[in-house]
């Protein structure tokens, strides 16, 4: 891995002066000055347990389809988090209840949710933002523990200052994708940012990013095409939220879950 920074006092600048702004053509000129200075880390993994996703619905019958499930036709694609208009994404996350609390779920809610499970001989290329500020402050990252391990190592052998600036561009590029208040201003730190970084890596297919509901959940915003080469569902369920507590608990009732999915992509109840 080779490392580059901007002085700390320069970085520091230039986060105010892009979380002050919401003209794109500005935002997009600095955080591409940034990452001209910033390793984007990437690795190549294969995830044994489930990636999450759930869409409220109106009643107990959940959608027909895989279709409605899965990113959104991308003539219906609204700015999202990590996507810009007309360009889908796939949002996911390996934590059950963080989707719940990402989509703000209720008591008396009927969500349908559905497991991915990654193919077997089919990896995912991912970047991913706020590892080494994960490991400055705790110790150890959230990604596979080789990454972590390297990290630490390089890490290390910063010269103090380097170090401070190499953690602190970290920590403000995975603050603008993990923002609770991004919504207000249409997501449009964030979307920028994730459309450079896939931009300037075309061979990534997702990137991991920590949960905004719930701190240090892992979220993955995975690219159509990735997924569909890469993921098959194999769960499908409606449940009720029965009560809500704080901290993202949730109790909750399966109400009815899928047989098998036909071959268009429609749910055998």
């Amino acid at each position: 891995m080779n490392f580059s920074t901007l002085p700390l006092a320069l970085i520091d600048e230039l986060s105010s002066s892009i979380l002050n702004s919401t003209n794109s053509e500005f935002i997009r000129e600095k955080l591409n000055l940034i990452l001209d200075h910033y390793q984007v880390i990437n690795y190549e993994f294969q995830y044994d347990s489930a990636f999450w996703r759930a869409r409220k619905c109106n009643d107990q019958n959940g959608f027909d389809n895989t279709s409605e499930l899965g990113p959104p036709p991308t003539h219906l694609t609204r700015e999202g988090r990590l996507n810009e208009i007309n360009d889908p994404i796939l949002y996911t996350s390996t934590n059950k209840f963080s989707v719940l609390n990402e989509i703000n779920a209720n008591e008396g809610d009927y969500i349908h949710t559905v497991a991915y499970k990654q193919k077997a001989d089919h990896t995912i290329c991912c970047a991913t933002i706020g590892e080494t500020t994960h490991i400055n402050r705790w110790g150890s990252g959230l990604t596979s523990e080789t990454v972590g391990d390297l990290l630490i190592e390089f890490m290390k052998n910063m010269p103090h200052d380097f170090g401070k600036s190499f953690v602190f561009t970290d920590a403000f590029l995975s603050s603008l994708l993990k923002d609770e208040n991004a919504k207000h201003t249409n997501y449009i730190h964030s979307r920028i940012l994730a459309n450079l970084i896939f931009s300037r890596n075309p061979k990534l297919d997702a990137i991991a990013y920590s949960g905004v509901a719930l701190e240090s959940s892992r979220n993955y915003a995975i690219k159509p095409s990735s997924a569909e080469r890469s993921l098959q569902m194999e769960a499908s369920f409606v449940l009720k939220i029965t009560k809500k507590y704080k901290y993202g608990m949730y109790d909750f009732q399966i109400i009815k879950n899928a047989e098998g999915i036909e071959f268009d992509g429609k749910f055998i109840w």
